[in-house]
């Protein structure tokens, strides 16, 4: 009984070795794909909803260490995306309720035609509910904050 247990143990536990082993291979090769060097040339393509603007002013601000081009054939990456607004339904705003502006962006490389990246975000505070000033702005400094620490980390 001992030994099929044992045989049993051991039959769970190679499989998962190795596996551990891939996924941080894998890990590590996603990361050397999903690297932007800084000075990569982006385009920020016209986004519905109009968050485009406040992004771009963002990745300025935030001293992201990308060139933003006005044409996207110059581009080596494009960023591409969208905003909503959702409603302003009283039973919201009293009870903490959901983000009134949401967004989410992919960052595309142009060479490889794929995605390096994603995100998204929305403009509600967790302490300080609709108290606090939210909008596009508000989406734009959450969405390029999260690319700077993903993508840019070791940048300055």
């Amino acid at each position: 009984m001992m030994k099929k247990f044992s045989l049993l143990i051991l039959a769970i536990l190679v499989p998962i070795s190795g596996f551990g082993y891939t996924q941080k291979e894998a890990a590590t090769k996603r990361e050397t794909q999903q690297s932007v060097p800084p000075g990569s040339r982006l385009f920020i393509a016209p986004m519905e909803g109009n968050l485009h603007p406040f992004i771009a002013a963002e990745i300025i601000k935030k001293k992201i260490p990308v060139v933003v081009v006005t044409d996207e054939k110059d581009a080596d990456f494009i960023l591409a995306g969208a905003s909503i607004k959702g409603d302003d339904k009283w039973y919201h705003t009293v009870f903490g309720g959901k983000d009134k502006n949401e967004g989410s962006v992919q960052l595309l490389s142009v060479r490889d035609k794929t995605m390096v990246w994603a995100g998204e975000a929305g403009d509600r505070s967790l302490w300080w509910g609709n108290l606090k000033r939210g909008g596009q702005r508000k989406v734009a400094d959450r969405i390029v904050s999260k690319m700077k620490d993903q993508l840019f980390k070791n940048s300055h």
